[in-house]
């Protein structure tokens, strides 16, 4: 018998529907990862709190894409179902965002005033 070496966690979405989230497989990850520097990076100081959204949204996106989840194909459809909470729970579990990273937080901060 093997062993699972990774917690999975399953959520309702506001459509009713449930999504069984777990860790992204490495490719996925790298993509995932690329989206969330930008949060860090120097260049991008001036972020809006709406070009945050942008690349919390992506970046959920692309954790769901690891899961072959038809939400990840369309946007629209996934900003319609998705409300924030429900999208960090899936940036912390698929792709091991804390919350309470002061570095990404203060990041996605900077400029929203």
């Amino acid at each position: 018998m093997a062993t699972t070496v990774y917690d999975t966690l399953e959520i309702e979405l506001s459509d009713g529907s449930n999504v069984t989230l777990r860790p992204l497989p490495i490719k996925q990850l790298k993509k995932f990862m690329v989206i969330i520097d930008e949060m860090k990076d120097p260049a991008n100081e001036e972020k809006t709190e709406a070009e945050a959204m942008d690349v919390f949204i992506r970046a959920a996106i692309v954790c769901l894409e690891g899961m072959k989840s038809p939400l990840a194909e369309n946007r629209d459809q996934f900003e319609e179902i998705i409300d924030t909470p429900t999208m960090m729970k899936i940036l912390e579990v698929c792709g091991g965002l804390s919350l309470n990273d002061p570095n990404l937080l203060g990041a996605s901060l900077v400029g929203m005033n």
